[in-house]
Formats: structure tokens, sequence, C-alpha cells
């Protein structure tokens, strides 16, 4: 099968939106499939699934499910539903795309704070999240934040670099437009010691192995 996409040269694509969604009036709504959480995991399984026969990889948005909250490009969005509704309703097309995609998948995590989860921190930024989504999902590639220049992230690092929050917290590639001034901050958390090599190597090492399964290395 031939992708108009890698014809482009684009061999990721930052789809499928995975959250469930029924109400016309939420922010996420209109970026989602606006059925339940069972046709939105058959939605997520086939377009997965049609990404990975051409090639391109695939990208599980926005975890754990964004749910009816506020536009975290503009502020904070807390999210206080008990960790029983994501279980039942959100987790399921994350499930299903995890489950069709292999190695082709990576899950990009959201700014909600999810209180049942973790109340201190936006979930990008949440090691109890980042567990979840690894024990829990069973989820073995690669953990990438949603944009860490959204107002929802400066305000809660304020003068800590939202990179290494994310990176110390279990994310493996980080979107970001302040690269080259968070790529030095980095390189100092390593130097003193609160990002350990371990962590970083880890990360890495996830990334290699989607790109890997792509057929992006030989």
């Amino acid at each position: 099968k031939n992708s108009a996409l890698l014809g482009y040269g684009i061999n990721v694509n930052l789809a499928p939106v995975c959250d469930v969604s029924t109400n016309p009036k939420s922010f996420i709504y209109d970026r989602t499939l606006g059925k339940d959480a069972a046709a939105t995991a058959g939605y997520a399984a086939s377009v997965v699934t049609a990404m990975r026969d051409c090639g391109v990889g695939s990208v599980l948005k926005h975890f754990p499910g964004y749910g009816d909250n506020a536009d975290t490009h503009t502020g904070s969005a807390v999210d206080d539903r008990p960790l029983e509704t994501f279980r039942e309703e959100d987790f399921l097309p994350f499930q299903a795309g995890i489950q069709v995609g292999g190695g082709t998948t990576a899950v990009l995590v959201s700014h909600n704070t999810v209180t049942a989860m973790d109340p201190d921190r936006p979930a990008s930024l949440s090691p109890a999240v980042y567990q979840i989504l690894r024990e829990e999902l069973n989820f073995q590639g690669p953990a990438l934040t949603d944009d860490l220049g959204m107002e929802a992230i400066l305000q809660f690092a304020g003068e800590n670099s939202p990179v290494v929050l994310a990176l110390e917290a279990g994310c493996d590639m980080v979107l970001t437009g302040s690269f080259q001034e968070e790529i030095p901050k980095v390189l100092a958390a390593l130097e003193d010691g609160t990002l350990t090599r371990e962590r970083l190597d880890e990360a890495v090492s996830r990334v290699l192995g989607w790109k890997y399964d792509l057929g992006l290395l030989s």
C-alpha cells in the first residue's frame, strides 16, 4: 500500500485523536470522532492499522484522555473524574491503537492535571501518569509530550525547564519550539544528576526502536 504522506517524506502522523467526546460544547470535541468509547476505539484501531500497513508511524493522543476540559493552550485544566472512568472509557481507544500498532505507534500525553492520577502535576510532567501508561496499558513504545510551550506548562514550570521535568517524569520525546534553549538545560541536568544517564538512555532507546520498527534504520 502506498501513502501520500510518505510520498512527501513524512513518516510519522500525529494522529489519531483517541479522546472520547460526545459533547459538542467541549473544547476537544471538534478534534474527536464525536462518538462513545467503543466507537472511538474501533476508529483508532482502523486508523493505526492503515498507517501501519503504509509504513507511517501513528501517535495516539491525548493520553490519558482529554475529557470535557479547558484548552491547555491558554491555561491549566483540571480533570476531577475518577480513575474508573478512565479505565472503563478513555483508555479503550489507546488500548486498541497500542494493540494493533505494534512498534509503529507512540502515545502523546496531555497537559491536563488529572487529580485521580496526580493532583499536583500536569499529566505530561507526572511520573504517575507515565507509570499507568506503562503498567496498566503495557505500552513499551515512546511517550511524547504535547507542546511544552503551551500556557498550562509554562505556568506550572515557572523558572524550571519543562523539558527536563518531562524527561525526568518518564517522557521519551518532547515537543518544543525552544529546543535551542532547552538542549543545554538537558545537558546541564545530566551533569548535575537531576537527570540520570539511565533515564535518557531509556528514552533514546525507545525512540530508536520506533524508528527501527518503521524501517527508518537499517
